[in-house]
């Protein structure tokens, strides 16, 4: 048997650090990086309400079993994520005492919490506790215990893990979203943080997430972007799918805000009051957008051409896709067809336009998301787009 003094809880307890290899799939090289957005504007520190609360894992237990916290919001890490030796190694560190990380919850609805940051550890107690399909394997220290259930522990060891105390952390229904995402995201640095699109999820249960994964799954959205597999890249395919919905919604014109994360996360709020009616046109311009931008422009959709190097397929950019998307979803049938007609002219005139404006280029390279920029590259292919059509 091992010595405590070796045991690490940071390989037990740390979500972010479990599975880490998650992220390196080959095919997130085929996303061009953006810049981390910074925050021009900052909100006021005072609109920050956080409440700490202490709680027995018993009383968080008891609202798991009165579906007052949400253990299914669509943002979450994949299923499986953890193995059965890392969640009986959670179990084990409770019954050793170690203290474990502290738990983000979203307290907007104080009937029903969301969790942020945590949901694979009560994910974990409540397949051990409640559910008694977790048996304990591969554990370091209390190796007698290898291979029980909850009820087949002693009774002191029940009474353990349901005493144990956890701090809560709860962001109240009163902080405006724009500090409650910048407090999420700011939360989430670990070695495998959630991704903007995953807060943007936890802050937004409803229609839209289920909207967003909808849209994300159209063949026609895979065929334009050329990504086989969005599997495993952190909801990028639906932050790509909300980007096109957002400025759909509120035009590139009316673009104010301080942030894009702002503008997105707002996007979502509007979709959540959306009636069928409305989500249907959104699917049917998004459904047009795809399909006419891989009749024009093939495997190079939504992304840079040069020409010097006419045959190079270069990454995938967010700021194209967002542009091209939502000018194609605007145009009726008629000019969609001549478009195609004219695919060759309009080729060229995107390839001149990468080799020729630099304005162009800075706008869809750095700093992506200011208004200025925002406004000169959706004007710009607006125009190309008159221009070959007249």
């Amino acid at each position: 048997m091992k010595d405590i003094n070796d045991f690490n809880p940071d390989f037990i307890d740390r979500e972010s650090d479990i599975n880490h290899n998650i992220c390196l799939d080959p095919e997130l090289e085929d996303i061009e990086p953006e810049e981390e957005e910074i925050i021009i504007e900052p909100f006021d520190p005072a609109l920050i309400q956080v409440d700490t609360r202490p709680m027995t894992i018993d009383l968080v237990l008891s609202r798991i079993e009165h579906d007052e916290l949400d253990l299914a919001p669509d943002f979450q890490r994949y299923a499986g994520i953890w193995t059965k030796v890392a969640k009986s190694r959670l179990i084990e560190s409770i019954l050793l005492r170690i203290p474990l990380p502290a738990f983000y919850m979203d307290a907007t609805d104080e009937d029903r919490w969301l969790v942020i940051d945590g949901l694979q550890r009560l994910t974990t107690l409540k397949q051990f506790v409640f559910n008694r399909e977790l048996t304990l394997k591969g554990l370091e220290f209390l190796t007698p215990l290898e291979g029980k259930t909850y009820e087949e522990l002693p009774r002191h060891y029940q009474r353990r893990i349901r005493e144990t105390l956890l701090t809560v952390y709860l962001i109240e229904k009163n902080t405006p979203p724009e500090v409650k995402f910048t407090i999420f995201r700011r939360i989430n640095r670990g070695g495998l943080p959630l991704s903007p699109q995953e807060l943007r999820h936890a802050m937004n249960p409803g229609k839209a997430p289920i909207f967003l994964a909808k849209l994300a799954e159209f063949p026609e959205f895979k065929q334009a972007t050329g990504v086989r597999d969005w599997r495993k890249k952190r909801m990028i395919d639906r932050e790509f799918v909300l980007r096109f919905l957002a400025f759909t919604l509120n035009h590139y014109k009316d673009y104010h805000v301080k942030s894009l994360d702002i503008f997105l996360n707002q996007a979502m709020v509007d979709i959540n009051q959306m009636d069928e009616a409305e989500m249907t046109g959104l699917e049917g311009k998004f459904r047009q957008a795809m399909v006419a931008a891989f009749a024009l422009f093939d495997k190079y959709a939504f992304r840079k051409r040069d020409k010097g190097n006419i045959e190079k397929k270069n990454s995938l950019n967010k700021a194209l896709f967002e542009t091209w998307s939502f000018c194609l979803g605007q145009l009726n049938k008629t000019e969609i067809e001549t478009l195609k007609n004219r695919r060759q002219y309009l080729v060229e005139l995107f390839i001149h336009l990468m080799d020729s404006d630099e304005n162009f280029q800075g706008a869809i390279s750095q700093g992506t998301s200011t208004a200025s920029k925002v406004r000169y590259r959706f004007n710009t292919i607006e125009q190309l787009i008159q221009d070959v059509l007249s």
